[in-house]
């Protein structure tokens, strides 16, 4: 489901005419400001001076954000909401913001972080659904890099990145994350807050760098991996899963009990295996 911010702001709407949402896109508008503060609140809470918007839509994130004084690069594959960026920009409403008319998983995000040397950074957002996965994978290597990232996405797509072990939410885009960061579920916003209605609820997540990080290289890759295969048959034991990377050795000789199942392993216990099923490709 694509969302957008709402055309709420005045300067938003003096801009230019009314931009209509496409339904092929699932573009919706929120039509209250208060997940918007509270998304630059938590921003300033992380530090961040300057961000990288995904989906500005009409601008009222993008305006909340370059009222509080952090600097704005907003990207924006619809070109209709590009131009109107533009021209809050051009008429002085949105100081320290520019605009990049693009598909933000075509975006050179490290080049981005390069760009803007010591300044505190991050990445903002009111994500499409059909694509929340492919941003997130985009983002993960580049988060150690940033100060955090604010996301708000659908109901569902938060409740898998945050869940813990055990836990029926919880599978592999679970591990993706968790692996890469300490995942925050800050606030739900009710389908009531945009307009049309959509079907289901949205909520804010942050993610924000591990300091610990368990993985790095080639046993990050190959944790996602053995992760992504255990998942396919998560109620059977990982015996199951694992038994081509054995290579004859006993269980017994495995650091992690495969008569688990992997909904059970915490991202880490997915490290350990990994380190001892790929202990000769690391």
């Amino acid at each position: 489901m694509r969302r957008g911010y709402g055309d709420l702001s005045q300067d938003a709407h003096s801009s230019s005419q009314k931009i209509f949402q496409k339904k092929s896109l699932g573009q919706v508008f929120l039509n209250t400001d208060w997940p918007v503060n509270r998304v630059v609140e938590q921003a300033q809470d992380l530090g961040i001076k300057k961000v990288l918007e995904i989906g500005p839509g009409n601008g009222i994130l993008t305006t909340a954000l370059s009222k509080a004084g952090i600097t704005v690069t907003a990207i924006e594959k619809d070109d209709r909401f590009a131009a109107r960026i533009n021209d809050l920009i051009r008429s002085g409403s949105l100081p320290n913001t520019d605009v990049i008319n693009e598909d933000i998983l075509q975006f050179d995000l490290g080049a981005w972080i390069s760009s803007s040397g010591k300044t505190p950074v991050g990445v903002v957002g009111n994500i499409p659904y059909n694509i929340s996965t492919p941003i997130l994978m985009w983002l993960l290597p580049h988060l150690k890099s940033l100060n955090g990232a604010i996301f708000m996405v659908q109901l569902e797509f938060a409740q898998r990145v945050v869940a813990p072990p055990d836990n029926k939410d919880y599978g592999s885009l679970s591990v993706y994350c968790q692996l890469r960061s300490h995942c925050d579920f800050n606030f739900r916003v009710e389908k009531t807050c945009f307009t049309p209605v959509p079907k289901v609820d949205s909520a804010v997540i942050t993610l924000r760098p591990r300091s610990d990080e368990p993985g790095q290289g080639k046993l990050l890759q190959y944790t996602e991996t053995i992760c992504r295969i255990a998942f396919t048959q998560r109620r059977k034991k990982l015996r199951n899963a694992v038994r081509p990377f054995m290579r004859g050795r006993p269980d017994e000789d495995c650091p992690i009990d495969l008569n688990r199942r992997a909904e059970t392993l915490t991202p880490d216990d997915f490290v350990t295996l990994a380190a001892f099923l790929f202990a000769d490709k690391i």
